[in-house]
């Protein structure tokens, strides 16, 4: 596995810092798969795959349309 390192906002760093390591290894898995399929390495049933179980862990941890949309506006 290759480490790389990536710019991500003050809010998301601390979010990232303060995870399980089970949890840090499911989000470098889903980069992974993001930077694959922008290079098109991987396939849409895969990418699928993974945001499908993205957003169910998002709903099961209490996420709301709403509460998405407040966050996609905000400007950190």
């Amino acid at each position: 596995m290759e480490r790389i390192v990536i710019q991500v906002d003050d809010s998301a760093g601390k979010i990232y810092r303060q995870l399980s390591a089970d949890k840090q290894l499911l989000i470098s898995d889903a980069l992974s798969l993001v930077l694959k399929k922008a290079g098109n390495d991987s396939s849409d049933v895969e990418y699928r795959k993974l945001l499908d179980e993205f957003g169910q862990q998002a709903i099961a941890n209490g996420l709301t349309p709403e509460i998405l949309e407040d966050l996609l506006k905000k400007d950190d």
